[in-house]
């Protein structure tokens, strides 16, 4: 790696060129791109964290190391579910340029979680939705984990 990270404008900026390009691929690459991220991370991994709380430490230690997309990344697990509440978020910031230039957003966080998730506790993991309560770059991601 160079010595440099990159800014949030240059990302921003690539991450909605990145989804303009794909055009109405877009929704199904979105997909294809966090289950190959959760992929990666998870070989990476000296064991598979196969319960929640292990799955938290590992996930956390993650976003807020190496995969650092957000200014905070915390996810909870509670009544069958669990919640990723991001903050900072600078792929949301790529996806306000998609919005404000008439498309959609495209979070591939979203999936990254339910992919890892189900292969990591084994289960079957839906994305029950979104939350952006905030400013732009604030969202909660719930999950049904059956």
């Amino acid at each position: 790696m160079s010595d440099h990270d990159f800014s949030k404008e240059f990302f921003a900026a690539y991450h909605a060129a990145v989804f303009e390009a794909l055009g109405e691929d877009a929704p199904k690459m979105n997909a294809k791109i966090g289950a190959l991220l959760a992929n990666a991370w998870l070989k990476k991994l000296s064991a598979l964290p196969s319960e929640s709380a292990g799955f938290k430490k590992a996930l956390e230690e993650w976003m807020s190391g190496p995969f650092k997309f957000a200014d905070i990344s915390e996810l909870t697990f509670k009544d069958g579910g669990a919640t990723l509440y991001v903050k900072g978020c600078d792929i949301c910031q790529g996806n306000e340029l998609l919005r404000n230039a008439g498309g959609k957003g495209y979070c591939p966080i979203s999936q990254l979680v339910k992919s890892a998730m189900g292969k990591g506790l084994k289960k079957s993991v839906e994305l029950k939705g979104s939350e952006k309560p905030g400013p732009v770059g604030e969202c909660f991601l719930h999950y049904k984990i059956d």
